[in-house]
């Protein structure tokens, strides 16, 4: 989960570094907003699956137990 978090750190903010550059040479606003909005929702999608992973394989590995008459 570290390497997880690592990871997607140093994506977000290679980002963040380019969305920074292309704000200095001024290429669109609506442009470089849209890349942040679109980095953070992605960032924030990654988080909550990383979070919520344990509970939805158990949840999954309980659908399947009760599909097959194991559980």
């Amino acid at each position: 989960m570290k390497g997880v978090t690592t990871m997607l750190n140093a994506f977000f903010f290679r980002l963040l570094e380019a969305a920074e550059r292309a704000r200095r040479e001024e290429r669109g606003d609506s442009l470089v907003n849209w890349v942040v909005l679109a980095v953070g929702l992605a960032a924030a999608a990654a988080a909550l699956v990383a979070l919520l992973k344990p509970a939805i394989q158990t949840g999954g590995q309980n659908i399947v137990d009760f599909i097959s008459g194991s559980g």
